[in-house]
Parts: structure tokens; sequence; C-alpha cells
């Protein structure tokens, strides 16, 4: 429990988060439905996750100093600077090309089975292993959003309104089973905004690795990209830690898109 015990020992040193927590007693219910307003979203972006056969990106991002000292392997700021990914949604299937001072980290998730090379030679370790494939599934989400969660998504209810950069987001409360990486379950939040109907922040559970269980951290997605074929994509992303405490661990953008061989244009803004 590395990361837990750490994150405790400083805790003193960062206010507590006022974020609902995932996976929480969800408190009384709010009436709607919690399924139809994350596939109104899921559609809003185009979903993304049932309409396209391979989707490649390209990364580039920065971790922060807490993050990666204390998750050096989760991390992996010598090699996770800038990444080319590919995703085959209807196979499952993720393939990670990192590079980073260090040199070259090759990711393969197919379905559960992960494979970790760097610089050509591959990697047993297994900690290298879970991290890799907790990272490849949460890549999923961060890209796919509401039309992954749409579809993978349980136990969906509504908890009511919070405010994101001067906006109100309806709340969806869900699990994931199995979850992120090696977990059995993850529990989720999605925010999403009424009037665009975009997902514009995700809390998760971290259950997949020993060093991180008991954590939960939020990704808040910005600078959305209009492609011509209608779908929308963030290409802004913000990760922290919300508990034990509160720190930012990434920050990352897109730097390229291309959508079964055709290109988007990733350097304009289309929303705000």
């Amino acid at each position: 429990m590395r990361l837990i015990a750490a994150l405790f020992a400083i805790s003193c040193l960062a206010s507590c988060s006022t974020l609902p927590r995932p996976g929480a007693d969800p408190g009384p219910a709010v009436a709607g439905d919690a399924k139809a307003l994350l596939r109104q979203s899921a559609r809003a972006h185009g979903d993304p996750w049932q309409k396209y056969r391979r989707v490649e990106v390209a990364y580039t991002g920065e971790w922060s100093g807490i993050a990666t000292r204390l998750q050096p392997v989760l991390t992996d700021p010598e090699f996770r600077k800038d990444s080319v990914e590919t995703y085959r949604p209807r196979s499952a299937s993720v393939h990670q090309l990192h590079r980073g001072p260090g040199g070259s980290k090759e990711v393969r998730r197919e379905g559960r089975e992960i494979a970790v090379r760097y610089n050509g030679s591959p990697s047993t370790d297994r900690e290298v292993l879970d991290s890799a494939a907790l990272v490849a599934d949460a890549y999923t989400v961060f890209l796919f959003g509401s039309s992954w969660l749409a579809e993978h998504g349980r136990d969906l209810r509504l908890l009511g309104e919070r405010e994101l950069d001067g906006k109100r987001c309806q709340l969806v409360a869900g699990r994931l089973a199995p979850g992120f990486g090696v977990a059995e379950q993850d529990d989720f939040i999605a925010w999403i905004e009424p009037e665009s109907h975009l997902l514009k922040r995700f809390q998760f559970s971290l259950n997949g690795l020993d060093s991180t269980r008991g954590a939960d951290v939020d990704v808040v997605f910005s600078d959305f990209r209009l492609a011509a074929d209608g779908s929308v994509w963030p290409s802004h992303f913000v990760e922290r830690i919300q508990r034990p405490l509160r720190a930012q661990a990434h920050e990352w953008r897109m730097t390229s898109l291309s959508l079964d061989g055709r290109k988007v244009e990733v350097e304009r803004n289309d929303f705000r």
C-alpha cells in the first residue's frame, strides 16, 4: 500500500476533496433515467465506441513531481511522455507506443491480456504489467468517454448536479466489472454538461493495484474538437488525485487524431 501510506503521510499539506466519492453511499435517490442520460451523451459525442473500427491518437504531456514520486511504475515518466495509441473497439484491442527520455515502451492490450516491451525487450514484472493494463483500460475511457461507459457501466444512478468551470453538470454514478487493469470492479462518476451533453469530467477508483487501492482520481476534459462526420473529441486532459489528498497528477494534449484512416484537425477549438 505504498501510495496510500505516502498520501496519508503528506495529506496535512493538502485540502480534502469536495467531490463526491465514487462508490460511496449516494444518499437519497435522484429522479431521472441515468442510463438514458449516459446514452444521450454518447450520441452527442458521435458514439465513437460503436462507430469506428480503428482510432489512432497521439498525445504529449507532463507528469507532476508528486505523481512520479508516489507511483513511479504507474507513471513511468522515463518512457511515458509522448505516445501514439491505436484502438480497435470491435476487438477490444489497444496498442500504445510511448516514448520518453529512457526510450520506447510498447504496450499491447488484447481483451484481458497484456504485454509490455521496453526498447524492444519484453517485461515480466508483475507490477509493470498490471500498471500497463490499468493505464490501457483507463485511457480507453478517456478517449471514448460516454460511448464506452454506456456499454460497460452497471448499476447506473443519478447523483444530482454539481458545478464545473461555472456550468452545472449532471452526475451519473456507476460500476465497472471487471474494473481497470486486474481489478474485479471499479466505481465511477461521469459529469455531463446538460446543454451540450458532453462528458466534462470522469471520476474513478483505482482498485487495479495494491498501491492505489482506496484512492480515487478524476480527469477533466476540455478543448473539444468536431470531426467532419459530427463526432466530438476532447483534446486537453487534466488528471488530479482526489483522495486521500488533492494534487494534480498529469496534464496532456492530443496532437493528432485519425478515424478509420481519416485525419481530424486537432489544432482548433470547436467548443468551450
